[in-house]
């Protein structure tokens, strides 16, 4: 019992030193970006493409200016 303990624990701190290690990688291409875009906001875009989106649901949902209103449609969610 206490060399299956032994083996789950290396087999633990194993996947744990590869996973920091992935995360490093990740975290040192993150900082390039960085680097080359300083002003790119990854949460920002999200909320911009958010509001692009739904913007263009309610313009189909509401119609445009070059068609009568089209009224409510059960099938077209904004989300």
């Amino acid at each position: 019992m206490i060399q299956w303990d032994l083996d789950s624990i290396n087999r633990m701190q194993a996947e744990l030193i590869e996973r920091a290690q992935k995360d490093h990688l990740g975290q040192e291409v993150l900082d390039e970006n960085r680097r080359q875009n300083p002003r790119y906001n990854p949460t920002l875009a999200w909320v911009g493409r958010r509001i692009v989106n739904v913007g263009a649901k309610i313009v189909q949902l509401s119609g445009d200016a070059d068609q009568p209103r089209t009224g409510y449609k059960p099938d077209i969610h904004l989300n």
